[in-house]
C-alpha cells in the first residue's frame, strides 16, 4: 500500500515529536471548563474565539433524546435532514455547508466513514452513555485536517474519574420501539475502566407517500476503555467500540421520481480501536502524546432478499504531539504545539458486474500532515492564537490551511471575539471511483474542495450573570465545489466535477441563555443562513436542504425539591429546497419543502435514590412534514422508560 521510503519518513517524523514529548515535563491543567476540541491543546471555554456549543450531561439527561442527531437539531447553524422515522438515514449540514464538510470525532478519534461518502452515519449513534458533546463551527482544518471544512463535533463518552457505578435503562414507545442500555464504571487508584452496551429496535414508519410498508431498523453498540496512570508522568489509555446495525429503506420509483415501498435492506458494522500514551510530568513546561487509531467499516446492501452490493473501508492513523509552555512568570501565558499525523485509507467496492461496467474495485490513498499552533495570553482578558497545517495527499496536490483567532474581554459583562481561516475536503472515493450501473461513474481527476471563512461575535452577560446573549456573523466561500450530479454525454451517465465558480455562505447566529428563577431556565437561539451556488449567466441558486431560518426555544423546570424535571423544546424550521429528478426530463429540478414547527416534552421523576421514571412526547403537535423530498417524518410519538443507577449517585 505504501512505499518503504514514505513509511520511513513518516515514522522518523513521528519519532522526533515523540522523543521531544518523552523528554518533556508539563504542568497538569484542570480540564473543568476547558474545551478539548478548540485547538491542539484544550482552551478555556471563555477564551475560545470560534463559535462554540457544549452539550452537557445534564442537557442530555433533561432532553431524553434517543439519537445524537436529535440533540444537534437545537444547535445554532445546524440543519438536520432525515429520510423517514427513527433510525432512518440522517445528514447534518452546518452553516450552509455540505453533509461531508462536518468532521465527527468520538473521544478524539475520526469516525467519518470513507465507505459512506466521508459522512458520519448519525442514524447509528444513540445518545446513551454520551457525557459531553463539543461543537466548533467554522473552518477547523488547520487543527483537524480534511473534512473539518465547516465544523467539528467531538462526542465524549462517559468515563470514570474517581468513582464506581453502574447504570441500566429500559424504554418502550411508539412503533414498537425498544431501547435497552447498561454501563459500568470503576476507579481504583491508578486504574479507571468503563464499559457500556446499548441497543435499539423499532418497526419504524411508512415514509413513502404510497403503500403501507414500515421501514424498521435496529442497532447494537458496545464500547469499553481503560486508563492507567503508569506513573505521575505517564498515562496509558485504550478504548474500543463496535457497532452493528440493520436498516430497511425504500427505493425510488422512476415513473414518479419519488420513493416507493420496496424490499431494501442495509447492514452496517463499525469497529473503532484507539491506544494513547500521554506524557505530562508535573512542574515542567512540556507535554506530549502519541496515539494509534484504527477504524473498519462495512456496508452490505440487499434488494428483494438478494445481495446487491457492498462498500468497506479501513483507516489507520498515527499521531504525535508535543507542547511547550513559554514565559518566566506565567507558564500558561504562551505555548507552542507541534503535531504530526499519518492516515492510511483503503476503500473497497463490490457489486454485480454488467455489460456497462464493473463496480468491483480496491482503492487507497495516504495523508501525511504536520501542524503548528501558537497560543498567547499577553495580558489579562485578551488571548489570540494562530495555526497552520500542511496535508500531503498521495493522490492530490498538498493542502495548506491556516487559522487566526482572538478573544478580548472588555469588562465583566462583554467579550468580543473573531476568527478566520481556511478549510479543505478531499474528494470521496465514490466521487472519484464510484460506479452505479446505468446512473453514475466517478471522476478520478477531482481536486480537493477549499474554503475561506471568517466570523465576528460578541457575548454579553446581563442580570448579574443570570443571562448571556451571544451574536455572531459568519461568511464562507467554497472553491472547487464538487457537483456529483453532472451529466456526461460521452458515457450517458452522471459524474462528479469541480465547479469553476465559488459558492457562498453567510449568516447570523443569535443565542440567549437565561436563568428565570432557581427552578426555571430558558435557552433561545436563531440562525439566518444564506447559502447559494452560482449558475450560468451570473445567476445564483439556493443550496438544497439549507433552511434560511432556524429557531429553537428550550425551557427546563425543576420541581418537587429536585426530584422532578420538565423539559419543553420548540423548534422552527423554515422553508427549504430539495432536488426532484424528473422522470420526464431526466434532469434535477428544485422544489420547495414547507416550513414547520415541532414541539417536544420530556419529564422525569425520581422514585427513590437511584431509580428514575422518564416519559417523553416527540412531535407533540403531530406536525406532518418532510426534511427530504418524498420521505415523511414521524408523527406524534410517546416513550416511557426507567433508569436505575447503582453505586455513586446518578449524573
Amino acid at each position: 500500500m505504501n512505499s518503504p521510503t514514505t513509511l520511513s519518513r513518516s515514522a522518523a517524523l513521528l519519532l522526533v515529536v515523540t522523543c521531544a514529548a518523552a523528554w518533556a515535563d508539563n504542568p497538569v491543567l484542570e480540564l473543568e471548563n476547558m474545551v478539548v476540541t478548540a485547538g491542539l491543546e484544550p482552551v478555556a471555554a471563555d477564551e475560545v474565539a470560534a463559535s462554540m456549543t457544549v452539550i452537557t450531561a445534564e442537557d442530555i439527561r433533561n432532553r431524553q433524546a434517543m439519537f445524537l442527531s436529535d440533540l444537534l437539531r437545537t444547535v445554532p447553524g445546524f440543519a438536520v435532514s432525515q429520510s423517514g422515522g427513527p433510525g432512518a438515514q440522517t445528514q447534518v449540514r452546518v452553516r450552509g455547508s455540505e453533509a461531508n464538510h462536518v468532521l465527527v470525532l468520538v473521544d478524539g478519534m475520526r469516525v467519518n466513514d470513507p465507505a459512506s461518502a466521508d459522512e458520519f452515519q448519525f442514524q447509528y449513534m444513540l445518545s446513551e452513555q454520551i457525557e459531553r458533546i463539543e461543537i466548533l463551527r467554522g473552518p477547523q482544518s488547520a487543527t483537524w485536517g480534511t473534512d473539518a471544512l465547516s465544523a467539528v463535533i467531538n462526542i465524549i463518552h462517559r468515563k470514570s474519574a474517581d468513582r464506581s457505578r453502574a447504570t441500566a435503562t429500559a424504554e418502550l414507545g411508539s412503533w414498537n420501539s425498544r431501547k435497552l442500555s447498561a454501563s459500568g464504571e470503576h476507579a481504583d487508584g491508578r486504574y479507571r475502566a468503563w464499559a457500556g452496551l446499548s441497543g435499539f429496535e423499532t418497526d419504524g414508519i411508512n415514509a413513502s407517500s404510497t403503500g403501507t410498508e414500515r421501514d424498521g431498523n435496529r442497532n447494537t453498540a458496545v464500547n469499553a476503555g481503560l486508563d492507567v496512570d503508569y506513573s505521575d508522568s505517564i498515562q496509558l489509555g485504550f478504548s474500543a467500540r463496535r457497532l452493528e446495525a440493520e436498516s430497511e429503506f425504500d427505493d425510488f420509483d422512476f415513473t414518479t421520481g419519488l420513493p416507493a415501498d420496496a424490499d431494501r435492506l442495509s447492514e452496517a458494522s463499525r469497529t473503532y480501536l484507539q491506544g494513547t500514551l500521554r506524557f505530562a510530568p508535573r512542574q515542567s513546561r512540556w507535554s506530549g502524546h502519541v496515539a494509534v487509531k484504527s477504524m473498519h467499516s462495512d456496508n452490505q446492501n440487499y434488494a428483494d432478499g438478494r445481495w446487491s452490493g457492498s462498500t468497506a473501508s479501513d483507516s489507520l492513523e498515527f499521531a504525535a504531539q508535543a507542547t511547550a509552555w513559554l514565559g518566566d512568570t506565567d507558564q500558561r501565558k504562551h505555548r507552542v504545539t507541534l503535531a504530526a499525523e499519518r492516515q492510511e485509507i483503503e476503500f473497497q467496492q463490490r457489486g454485480i458486474a454488467a455489460v456497462f461496467g464493473d463496480p468491483n474495485q480496491d482503492q487507497e490513498y495516504d495523508i501525511n500532515g504536520v501542524a503548528v499552533e501558537y497560543f498567547s495570553r499577553p495580558f489579562e482578558g485578551f488571548n489570540w492564537n494562530a495555526s497552520a497545517r500542511l496535508d500531503d495527499f498521495s493522490d492530490f496536490d498538498s493542502a495548506r490551511t491556516w487559522q487566526l483567532a482572538a478573544s478580548y474581554r472588555v469588562n465583566d459583562r462583554l467579550r468580543l471575539r473573531g476568527s478566520g481561516g481556511t478549510g479543505t475536503k478531499a474528494p470521496t472515493f465514490t466521487e472519484r471511483f464510484g460506479f452505479f450501473e446505468g446512473s453514475f461513474r466517478g471522476n478520478p481527476g477531482l481536486e480537493p474542495e477549499q474554503s475561506t471563512g471568517w466570523e465576528l461575535g460578541l457575548e454579553s452577560e446581563m442580570r448579574d450573570g443570570a443571562a448571556r446573549l451571544g451574536v455572531a456573523w459568519f461568511e464562507q466561500d467554497l472553491e472547487n465545489e464538487i457537483d456529483g450530479f453532472v451529466f456526461d454525454p460521452g458515457s450517458g451517465l452522471f459524474t462528479a466535477v469541480n465547479k469553476s465558480l465559488d459558492s457562498r455562505r453567510r449568516g447570523l447566529e443569535i443565542t440567549l441563555d437565561m436563568s428565570l428563577s432557581e427552578a426555571l431556565d430558558l435557552a433561545v437561539n436563531y440562525t439566518y443562513t444564506d447559502a447559494t451556488q452560482p449558475l450560468a449567466g451570473g445567476l445564483e441558486q439556493v443550496e438544497i436542504r439549507r433552511p434560511e431560518h432556524l429557531a429553537n426555544l428550550k425551557l427546563d423546570y425543576r420541581f418537587g425539591d429536585g426530584r422532578g424535571r420538565l423539559n419543553f423544546a420548540l423548534r422552527f424550521n423554515g422553508h427549504q429546497f430539495d432536488s426532484f429528478f424528473s422522470p420526464v426530463t431526466f434532469m434535477a429540478e428544485q422544489v420547495e419543502l414547507g416550513d414547520y414547527w415541532l414541539a417536544d416534552l420530556a419529564t422525569a421523576w425520581q422514585l427513590r435514590p437511584g431509580a428514575e421514571l422518564n416519559v417523553r412526547v416527540e412531535n407533540l403537535l403531530d406536525e406532518r412534514y418532510q426534511e427530504v423530498l418524498g420521505f415523511a417524518r414521524a408523527g406524534r410519538a410517546v416513550y416511557a422508560g426507567l433508569r436505575m443507577t447503582f453505586g455513586a449517585s446518578s449524573r
